[in-house]
């Protein structure tokens, strides 16, 4: 059974979005003219503060504000042209997996997200191969940006735990949202030594991610302007990686567990209190 926002309830602490993302919503929705950025170090500096907030999630307890998640999800979503999205949640893997059963991924609405974020991609790349410099200087930072975020980012056990967690069709439509906030600071900071309104349009419609990361979004999908969330669990860590002793490694609010096995998570028969 799928939940509306105002009905989602965990033990988990609410954050008013006032608090928790001050500052953090109007950057991702600060208009590219107003963030002139000159060089990586301007986009390192762009995006530090989100780092921040980010490295901030505590893994055994991450907020969850789901109607803050669902605000950013709608920035994002307006950005590339949704009018009128909607939202449901399904408050554990196995629940969102059998919501999403017998979906068609194929069709035109199962396909739209992606192919008008594919848009979006080929836009901006075929403006920056327009100059050959700044193609080649955009792939440079690029690379440089992937080890800075590597090194200041640390969002690895959400990143790990959310891969591959549904099997078949939807768990390959399933959008991870710690690799897309991964990879969208990773393009801001690359794309501080050049200049593309397309690029940076991009950019904007990805930022919003963070927001909804830290407001306890973990994977979603979308079918036509339909988002379909699944939050993100309670982990259980040694020395910053999922115990895998067999015990219970991810627990989400609606009780499902899991273990951490050789292939990744796997749901064990046991249910916790949220």
């Amino acid at each position: 059974m799928m939940h509306s926002a105002v009905a989602a309830v965990t033990d988990l602490p609410y954050v008013p979005a006032s608090k928790a993302f001050q500052g953090l919503a109007c950057l991702a929705t600060e208009h590219p003219a107003k963030r002139a950025l000159s060089g990586e170090a301007d986009g390192m500096d762009e995006v530090e503060p989100i780092i921040a907030r980010l490295n901030g999630i505590d893994p055994t307890r991450p907020y969850f504000d789901p109607l803050a998640a669902e605000e950013a999800l709608r920035r994002h979503a307006r950005l590339i042209g949704f009018r009128d999205p909607t939202f449901s949640w399904a408050m554990g893997p196995l629940e969102a997996s059998n919501e999403l059963d017998g979906v068609d991924f194929e069709s035109p609405a199962g396909c739209r997200w992606h192919l008008t974020m594919q848009a979006l991609q080929d836009q901006a790349q075929a403006d920056l191969q327009r100059d050959k410099a700044a193609w080649q200087t955009y792939g440079k930072a690029q690379d440089a940006a992937e080890t800075r975020i590597a090194e200041t980012l640390h969002l690895e056990p959400f990143r790990l735990a959310l891969f591959d967690l549904i099997l078949g069709d939807a768990g390959q439509r399933s959008h991870n949202v710690a690799y897309l906030v991964s990879s969208a600071l990773r393009d801001v900071i690359a794309s501080g030594p050049v200049e593309s309104e397309q690029l940076e349009d991009l950019n904007d419609a990805y930022l919003p991610f963070a927001d909804a990361l830290l407001a306890g979004l973990g994977s979603f999908w979308v079918i036509g302007e339909k988002f379909i969330c699944l939050p993100l669990p309670r982990l259980s860590l040694k020395d910053g990686k999922l115990i895998a002793d067999g015990s219970p490694a991810a627990v989400w609010p609606n009780g499902e567990v899991y273990a951490s096995g050789d292939e990744g998570l796997v749901p064990v028969p046991q249910s916790v209190d949220s």
